[in-house]
């Protein structure tokens, strides 16, 4: 014997509520992509400008300490002057301070820019969760009332609140299930009316 398929045929079931969805999360989705591409291209800005500081500081010392005591420096003073400079450019990558640097600079972007976005995502969640809890809680206040056996509490949502459909639909239902018990119960007390 086989189990009978459910193969999901359409995803679209309830197109209103699930556009909903889909924009409430593709819109901030998009933000923080948005804000993550900003982050990047303000770490590359930070970094191109860090590296530019520190080798114009490096050229700087190199030519104060190659110039100071001389009024009119030679052809060869020069010379090698740049060539201590071309040893400092070629050596950029791999002094110690400005790894350091560089590090420093990119873990404080790059860590604003994450707690930003872990911001913006609890932000998110707390904020659509309620959107859904809050509906949902009412429907089980309203199932346990049932149960109990009122049958005249109206489930009543916010504006803006899901499943707004549902919850018509259950007061509708509970109006009925209460209008056939009171209608059992006239039929019940009539019988044992005319029984006696």
């Amino acid at each position: 014997m086989s189990k009978p398929s459910f193969a999901r045929k359409n995803f679209f079931i309830d197109r209103n509520l699930q556009g909903r969805y889909m924009i409430t999360f593709l819109v901030p989705m998009l933000i923080m992509l948005v804000f993550m591409i900003l982050t990047l291209y303000l770490a590359s800005q930070t970094i191109i400008s860090t590296s530019s500081k520190i080798m114009k500081r490096e050229v700087e010392n190199i030519i104060t300490v190659q110039t100071q005591d001389r009024l009119e420096p030679t052809a060869e003073q020069y010379a090698d002057i740049l060539e201590q400079i071309r040893f400092k450019v070629g050596d950029f990558g791999n002094l110690g301070d400005i790894r350091r640097e560089f590090a420093g600079t990119l873990l404080w972007v790059f860590g604003a820019g994450i707690f930003l976005v872990v911001l913006q995502i609890v932000m998110m969640t707390v904020f659509f969760s309620h959107k859904l809890a809050g509906p949902v809680f009412r429907f089980e206040k309203a199932c346990r009332s049932m149960i109990s056996g009122d049958y005249g509490d109206v489930i009543v949502l916010r504006k803006g609140d899901q499943m707004l459909g549902l919850a018509t639909l259950l007061n509708e239902a509970t109006k009925a299930s209460g209008q056939r018990i009171a209608d059992l119960e006239a039929k019940v007390a009539e019988l044992e009316g005319k029984n006696k």
